[in-house]
Formats: C-alpha cells, structure tokens, sequence
C-alpha cells in the first residue's frame, strides 16, 4: 500500500554550521504573563482585530502553533511571536498556552520578529488547495468536481510549461474565485469548450487564457456548446492580442479587457444562434 507519509531527507543538501547559542524551552506559560514589547510588536487596528476574531471563533489546538518568547527583565515573558493566536487563545478563556522560550535578548528578540515576518515560506493557492481536498472542505472538492466534469484536472502543485499536459488546470485562484460565487457551470462549460476546441493544446490551458475566458463564460452564462462556437469563430489567442493592443492604447487594464473582448464574442455567437 503506498504511504502518504515521507520522513526528512537531506541528502544532497549543503550542511550548515550552527551558531552557538542556548537551546530554548517548551512550556506552558499564562496568557496574563505575556508582554508586548511596543518598540517592535504591531499595534492591534481594526484588521487585526478581525483577524483575531477568526480565530477565537473556530479555536482549535491543531492549528496552534507554540508563541515565541523571551523572559523580559522584571518578569514575565516578551512575547516575539503568536500575539494574535495569544489574544485569541484569552478570547476563548484559556488561561495558559505553549511556548518557546529563547533565551535571547531584546535587541535579537527584534531581530527575531522581523525573520519571522519576512523570511516565511508562503504556502501557495495550490497547497492549500491540496489540503483542503484532504480535510474535505467543501469549497476544494467543489472546485474539483466542477473541472473534473469537463474532463479537466485541477492541479494541486506547479509544473513547468515542458511538464504540462491538455486539460491540467492551474488557475486555482480564478477557479476558487468562481466556485465561491456559485459559477460551478461556468466553469465547467468554459472548460469543456476549451478542451473541445483543441484537445491537445498544453498554452490554451495557460491561466492568461483561462482566467479572462472563464469570467466570461461566467458572466455571459452560455452554454458549452455556443462557447466552443465563439472560439471556433475567433482564435482564443488572437482575441488576447487585440484586447491586449487596446489596452495599452487605452491605458485601461488588459485583465478587463481580455474578459470583454471574450464577452463581445460569445455573446454574438449567443445573438446568431
């Protein structure tokens, strides 16, 4: 049986030489011993607020990740990282969470936060999608389900131009975009007129065609088979190229143009049939 589970591997990587330093603790520390240390922390706007609202609402451990912090000169612990989950965590009434505590002072604790904020990995639209179809969230399997009915895989992870393959979907976020706005036959329908047209294309699949075609399958409700008219009518591509022209002359956003240049021509085929 094939595991989904793989163990840390480093071979073929450069090892790196640690610095020296202490090694930190793990431990529970009291929500009303954490200090935010206002010369570095964030201020909490509205927007922040909003954020820790979300989630004191749906408060879970396993998305918990132990706060970062410091033991501050007088007592108590700085807190370099988790103020929003911390401020979360005593919305809901608990009264102690789990830390890290580095032994590091105030000056590096600064330091700390801006490594923190600014050498993350970002996870992209195509791994969330991926862990979403795993937790059985209701808008990934949507998205799913929506492509798979026009004979189309939405992928999960980026390939390159060379690795791709007709009818492999990566505009997630413009799939995402429509399903949330119950474009669920949009999609499909543009997509199947799309492999219809050219069942081998890999560049027809490419998101600077997808995304303004799918929003105007969306917006214009047509049915598949009157989409795969409007390309037959006027290559796809060639549609890109005059909206993106004017465009530039115009000086308007070539995003909403190459939506209304597709919208022009699925609706005439619309009007001629």
């Amino acid at each position: 049986m094939t595991s989904h589970f793989r163990r840390i591997d480093i071979e073929g990587m450069q090892p790196c030489e640690l610095a020296s330093q202490p090694a930190p603790q793990v431990m529970w520390v009291e929500i009303d011993q954490l200090l935010i240390d206002d010369r570095y922390q964030r201020p909490l706007n509205a927007g922040n607020r909003a954020a820790i609202r979300r989630i004191a609402a749906d408060f879970r451990w396993s998305r918990f990740t132990p706060v970062i912090v410091a033991p501050a000169e007088g007592g108590g612990y700085a807190l370099i990282d988790g103020q929003h989950r911390a401020h979360a965590a005593a919305l809901v009434g608990i009264k102690s969470i789990p830390a890290m505590v580095a032994l590091v002072a105030p000056e590096e604790q600064a330091q700390a936060f801006i490594d923190i904020n600014t050498r993350q990995i970002r996870v992209t639209g195509h791994q969330i999608y991926r862990a979403a179809l795993t937790a059985g969230e209701y808008w990934a399997q949507a998205c799913h389900d929506a492509v798979a009915e026009a004979g189309c895989r939405l992928m999960t992870s980026k390939y390159s131009l060379s690795a791709r393959k007709p009818g492999q979907v990566f505009a997630i976020g413009t799939i995402r975009g429509l399903i949330e706005a119950r474009q669920n036959a949009a999609v499909t329908a543009g997509l199947k007129a799309m492999l219809d047209y050219d069942p081998d294309s890999v560049v027809n699949f490419n998101d600077a065609l997808l995304t303004p075609w799918l929003k105007a399958a969306a917006e214009t409700g047509a049915r598949a088979d009157v989409l795969l008219e409007a390309l037959r009518a006027r290559r796809p591509w060639l549609v890109i190229d005059a909206a993106d022209r004017m465009a530039e002359n115009d000086r308007t956003p070539k995003a909403t143009a190459r939506r209304d240049f597709f919208v022009a021509a699925i609706r005439e085929r619309q009007a001629n049939g």
